[in-house]
């Protein structure tokens, strides 16, 4: 326990003297804001301006706001992992009592419970989500989405400018929900791929009121990011050897 609170207390100063990393922090709570406060009116001023009903994509809104919160936490914990790197504090975490194997657990946990938390707020206080049984494969899958993303910027990026580009890249995630709300379905299967499709497709069946639509999309969606994750990790680790 002394490892990880060690950890904690580095993270709080790493946190405090990077505006970035604090802004990757708290933008989930600026998600959250939004969509309570800022999608009622822009909707009310689109449909003024414009008589366009920007209501009736709620449930698209509501998920696609909902897809930044992992992201934010995986690259706020991506680019800790970074700085981690870049100082050799992991090599040093791992001759301590914490081992290694404490470091990835404690770095791996980490934004799946931020991811959760922010999520499981964002759900309660937006007003855009319908909080169903169904939610709960949501939170799941965005739970393994945030160590998915924290892990590919740790290994696949050389440096700290690296991982800012990288992160940029992760913005392609948002094609998740794209393809789940606009795309005809016999070409909906060239989103299987994208992470984001499958809780964005268990949450529009759980909205369309299709239980076992959704929690069969849970199920693959489930064992896509467990896959996802355990390659991740395994390649993170291999670098680190």
């Amino acid at each position: 326990m002394t490892g990880y609170r060690a950890m904690i207390r580095n993270d709080i100063r790493q946190l405090a003297k990077d505006p970035l990393l604090m802004g990757s922090l708290l933008g989930s709570l600026a998600v959250v804001a939004f969509a309570r406060y800022g999608f009622p009116l822009l909707a009310a001023w689109v449909e003024r301006r414009y008589a366009f009903e920007l209501s009736v994509y709620a449930d698209f809104a509501a998920f696609f706001l909902l897809t930044v919160i992992p992201l934010l936490t995986g690259i706020m914990t991506g680019l800790l992992m970074l700085d981690e790197r870049d100082e050799n504090l992991i090599a040093y975490y791992g001759v301590t009592p914490l081992t290694r194997r404490g470091y990835y657990r404690y770095r791996l946990a980490l934004p799946s419970l931020l991811a959760v938390l922010a999520s499981g707020l964002y759900m309660l206080a937006s007003g855009l989500v319908e909080v169903r049984m169904e939610s709960l494969y949501v939170l799941l899958l965005t739970a393994l989405e945030a160590p998915c993303i924290a892990l590919f910027l740790a290994t696949a990026a050389a440096n700290k400018v690296e991982g800012l580009a990288l992160a940029k890249m992760c913005g392609l995630l948002f094609v998740g929900p794209v393809i789940v709300s606009f795309v005809p379905k016999p070409w909906q299967l060239a989103g299987i791929v994208v992470p984001t499709y499958w809780p964005a497709k268990s949450y529009m069946l759980g909205e369309a009121l299709q239980p076992v639509g959704a929690a069969l999309s849970f199920a693959v969606g489930l064992a896509y990011h467990l896959l996802l994750l355990k390659v991740a990790a395994r390649a993170f680790a291999k670098r680190m050897d």
